[in-house]
């Protein structure tokens, strides 16, 4: 289920940066968001088939992991990306500045562990 809200939210926001935020965002920041939409649907696509084969908790889990890193990389950069082009939330973008590398390393970590958990079975 996961996966393909991950998909519909990827098209979506994919749709959404390439026509109406051009108008009101750098390309730099069209870029950024351009990659958290491409993110959530790669993420998207691979949770739904790597779910199809995991029969164990811990390869579950590990999709738990790659799905919450999905969410706080993709969300962070959107966030950030709106929040520099709107020119507000400081505060806010100094606390999802440090989401998006966290995020990017815990689904590093959650595919490393469910190939682990796959090895294992």
């Amino acid at each position: 289920m996961v996966g393909a809200v991950f998909i519909a939210l990827g098209a979506s926001f994919g749709a959404l940066g390439a026509h109406a935020l051009e108008a009101v965002m750098t390309p730099e920041r069209l870029d950024s968001w351009g990659t958290a939409s491409l993110y959530l649907l790669v993420m998207g696509a691979a949770l739904i088939g790597a779910s199809n084969i995991s029969q164990t908790r811990a390869s579950r889990s590990a999709l738990v992991a790659v799905m919450f890193g999905t969410v706080l990389f993709s969300g962070s950069i959107m966030g950030l990306v709106t929040l520099l082009t709107l020119d507000a939330g400081a505060m806010l973008r100094a606390v999802l500045g440090p989401l998006t590398p966290l995020g990017g390393v815990l689904m590093i970590a959650g595919w490393m562990l469910w190939a682990v958990s796959l090895r294992r079975r």
